[in-house]
């Protein structure tokens, strides 16, 4: 049976690469795309926030107490100085900031208006917000002055962070969140269109009859589409994968240490635990989309099958991005959620032999009971009335 599904595998992988743009789409797209949209984003934050420096801003004071605040705020932000006579001027500038001071029972409080759409105003209010708590420490320091104290005598614990992550976890938050999420969506939208073309598309074209009156039998021809399916779903990840880590590399280097990326965590072991963990879910998302498509009597109707699972995907994604791993054998035995931990646990150094066996036993299982109903179907005629 074996050797008939691989037949039937490598007649529809030949189709698949004579086809250019199924090639561009399924391996060169993610390789480009995905850096490039990750530099763009990074060159454009970059670039604001350059240009957000180098503006020069109007600052209208109200009651300044004294020139301290002013000196203060001048070593952190460019501005000049107006009188204020209208406070709308704030809402029709994009850098254009007033700050009013009172003083009430000896207290002192500070208001800043700005203009929260543009971009720059909101950069000049959190530029005055961090001269406000300088310009506090410097009222607190004369105010102790009289009693013949300074701030570090009221500093009575001194506060420390020291991370004790493994030195290969350290720096791998941000693709621990980012990568098993878009791997998720790749495999399902990559596994998409070609699977729902491999079966719902022979019935549109009218070819799935003559498959399935050939010598081949009905459960090779059904395994042979999940295992092509399962390839081309298996290239795109990869091709998204290694996109990826382009561009967090490239991305990394132009915002330098605010958003470092241990790339180099990514060692052989891991790469391979990872390929593992892509390997048997696209292996159940191909099943599922191809008993999906199978259902349909149209590639159309197919994709409103699948579309409700695809989102189930992106939603399973972004719920989990922020999520830290789970220490629940339970997890493990729940597929899909049970691969997204599986790659945290990996990229993050918390790599669990137990979890790791249970997901994949929990995935392949799964996946069989899928192919099995496929199977079934392609066996009966069922598969060829839902053509009709």
């Amino acid at each position: 049976m074996l050797k008939d599904s691989l037949i039937i595998f490598r007649k529809e992988l030949k189709s698949l690469f004579k086809d250019r743009r199924t090639i561009f789409f399924l391996i060169i797209l993610p390789l480009v795309l995905m850096p490039g949209l990750f530099v763009t984003i990074g060159l454009s934050i970059s670039a604001q926030e350059k240009q957000a420096t180098k503006t020069v801003y109007r600052v209208g004071f109200v009651n300044l107490p004294d020139k301290e605040f002013s000196n203060i705020l001048s070593n952190i932000l460019l501005y000049e100085t107006f009188e204020v006579s209208d406070y709308d001027v704030v809402a029709d500038s994009d850098r254009t900031v007033i700050v009013e001071f009172s003083d009430s029972d000896g207290k002192l409080t500070a208001k800043i208006y700005y203009n929260s759409v543009s971009s720059k105003s909101r950069y000049a209010m959190q530029a005055i917000r961090s001269a406000l708590n300088s310009y506090e420490k410097v009222l607190l320091a004369r105010n102790l002055n009289k009693y013949s104290l300074t701030l570090e005598d009221l500093n009575l614990v001194n506060t420390s962070s020291i991370d004790m992550a493994p030195e290969e976890a350290q720096g791998t938050d941000f693709l621990a969140a980012m990568l098993p999420y878009m791997i998720l969506i790749y495999i399902f939208a990559g596994s998409m269109n070609i699977g729902l073309d491999a079966t719902a598309g022979e019935k549109e074209r009218g070819t799935l009859s003559s498959i399935l009156v050939n010598q081949v039998s009905r459960t090779s021809i059904a395994t042979g589409k999940v295992l092509y399916v399962m390839t081309a779903g298996l290239i795109n990840s990869v091709s998204t994968f290694v996109g990826l880590v382009i561009a967090f590399g490239i991305v990394g280097n132009i915002a330098g240490d605010e958003l470092s990326m241990n790339l180099s965590s990514l060692t052989f072991g891991k790469l391979l635990g990872l390929l593992i963990i892509i390997l048997t879910v696209a292996g159940l998302a191909s099943a599922v989309i191809v008993l999906l498509g199978s259902l349909a009597r149209s590639v159309k109707e197919g994709g409103a099958y699948v579309m409700p699972f695809y989102i189930g995907a992106v939603i399973l994604g972004v719920a989990t991005m922020q999520m830290d791993s789970s220490r629940s054998i339970m997890i493990s035995l729940i597929p899909i959620l049970n691969s997204i931990f599986s790659m945290k646990d990996i990229i993050t150094a918390q790599f669990s032999m137990l979890k790791f066996l249970l997901m994949i036993l929990s995935n392949i299982s799964v996946m069989a009971i899928v192919i099995y109903f496929v199977a079934r179907l392609y066996n009966s005629e069922k598969i060829l009335e839902s053509s009709e």
